[in-house]
């Protein structure tokens, strides 16, 4: 894997005209005015995935992964039911990520190479997958006006309603896959850390990202979620864990981020005393004898025995080691630290999932009698991309068929076990399982005890904008906190309704 260490500065002359040939003679030939769009696409990637794991543990391991009861970071329990440390996927990803594909972006708009259209369509689909995460989890947040102050001089940028942020990011996902499904070539090549800028494999991420988007408004506006389900499915979604959207990170010990995986060094920079695997989670797994118990799950010590694995319940505060941990033989752990496992943004056992939800809402994908085909596909393909993380998290097909044979997909409760099982598949991504079990509703948490006392007995439904924000953004966001109806971890978003 090439070398991503990155230092991203962008150099701008501004040169006032006093006598002809002035510009010219003050301008270095040696150092280019703007860098070039791979190199601005790899920092962009990476920063996407995380700029700090200190970051990614407090909103994704600490808050979203607890919040859907993969874990019990046991003495946060109720830290999570505060407001506070809420703000860090905001300010890391506004002060990275959006204003260098904002940068990207307009730099590729007025390129001229013959690469600039594709470049620009991958980099479209990049900037859903961008806004759509910081959105799932804040609700409206700054748009259209977002990334500019360089550009525009917009210091201070307006919020946009999550509806309006919505209907855009699927008129660009449209916009690119329409570049993209023409086939042609990318310049990114190896600097595209996802795809190498394979063209055919960016199409079926970005239709993929549309059915994610589209399944996410079923509650609110069911008649576009349909619509643009049928575009995404009818463009051409993931077919094979060949096509999963993940980074492979870097070996690299002396490395905070964002060239290691932050989910990992998370996990690991966490006391053996702490970061459980939940009793809600256990306790789904091990009733239905699942073989991933053995490849989510180990002692401290890095023993996998199914028997020896168990899950602390979410309102047990105790630190001990007694309970299981993330696997540390995969995920790191006990002083060891695995730097370069694969980072998922999206995978073919999710469209798998999206796709029997499809069939079983609308009769989409292949109609409804293909519900449980999408769903025994989903279910082998979440226990097949595992092995991703090295063979000590190989399941072989026997032991998925049993599974399956052991736990057979039941019609009349269709939803609720395609949802329970996007639950189990989407392990480690706490943003995404976070996002879709508000939609779906499944599966169906209890409140730690202390919710009772700090959020009227819900669990948080987002997370409220920074303090940074209300001071220093002060009259956009409070417009946008009155729109939306209040800044609490209970404020539901435009998409997320009973």
């Amino acid at each position: 894997m090439k070398k991503i260490f990155i230092s991203f500065i962008i150099i701008m002359f501004t040169l006032s005209a006093c006598d002809d040939g002035f510009e010219e003679l003050n301008v270095n030939p040696t150092k280019p005015v703007q860098l070039d769009p791979s190199t601005k696409f790899t920092y962009v990637q990476l920063y996407t995935g995380g700029s700090s794991y200190v970051a990614y543990l407090f909103w994704n391991i600490i808050h979203l992964m607890q919040n859907v009861q993969h874990l019990n970071n046991t003495s946060y329990a109720s830290f999570l039911y505060k407001e506070g440390n809420t703000h860090w996927l905001f300010e890391e990803q506004f002060s990275t990520t959006v204003k260098n594909i904002a940068d990207l972006e307009a730099q590729l708009e007025l390129s001229t190479e013959p690469t600039a259209t594709m470049d620009l369509a991958i980099t479209k689909v990049q900037k859903v997958l961008i806004f759509s995460r910081i959105t799932d989890v804040y609700g409206d947040i700054p748009y259209s006006e977002a990334g500019k102050g360089f550009l525009e001089g917009i210091r201070f940028p307006k919020y946009d309603k999550q509806s309006a942020i919505y209907a855009d990011m699927l008129l660009s996902l449209e916009s690119a896959t329409a570049t993209l499904s023409a086939g042609g070539t990318s310049s990114f090549g190896s600097a595209d850390l996802m795809f190498s800028g394979d063209v055919a494999k960016w199409n079926k991420f970005a239709n993929s990202l549309m059915l994610r988007l589209a399944l996410r408004m079923v509650k609110v506006d069911e008649a576009a979620a349909k619509s643009w389900a049928t575009k995404a499915i009818d463009g051409g979604v993931m077919t094979s864990n060949e096509d999963i959207a993940y980074i492979q990170y870097e070996n690299s010990a002396n490395d905070g981020g964002p060239n290691v995986n932050p989910l990992t060094k998370g996990f690991t920079s966490r006391a053996s005393t702490q970061v459980k695997i939940s009793k809600t989670f256990m306790d789904f797994m091990k009733t239905r004898n699942d073989p991933r118990v053995s490849v989510l799950a180990s002692t401290v010590d890095g023993n996998t025995d199914f028997a020896l694995q168990f899950g602390q319940d979410i309102n047990d505060e105790t630190r001990g080691e007694a309970n299981s941990k993330p696997n540390i033989n995969i995920f790191g752990g006990s002083g060891t630290v695995i730097y370069d496992a694969p980072f998922f943004f999206q995978t073919y056992a999710e469209v798998e999932f999206m796709l029997a939800e499809s069939a079983e809402r609308w009769g989409f994908a292949g109609g409804s009698s293909n519900v449980e085909t999408h769903y025994n596909a989903g279910v082998t393909a979440a226990m097949q991309y595992l092995s991703m993380y090295g063979s000590a998290a190989d399941i072989t097909t026997t032991q998925i068929n049993d599974y399956l044979s052991a736990n057979p997909f039941v019609p009349t409760q269709a939803l609720k076990m395609i949802n329970e099982q996007y639950w189990v598949a989407t392990f480690g991504n706490g943003l995404e399982t976070f996002s879709n079990w508000k939609r779906s509703g499944y599966p169906e948490l209890v409140p730690a005890n202390v919710a009772a006392t700090l959020t009227n007995g819900e669990i948080p439904r987002r997370l409220p904008y920074p303090a940074s924000e209300k001071l220093n953004n002060s009259t956009n966001v409070e417009a946008a906190i009155a729109v939306q109806g209040g800044d609490l971890l209970t404020t539901r978003m435009w998409w997320d309704k009973n």
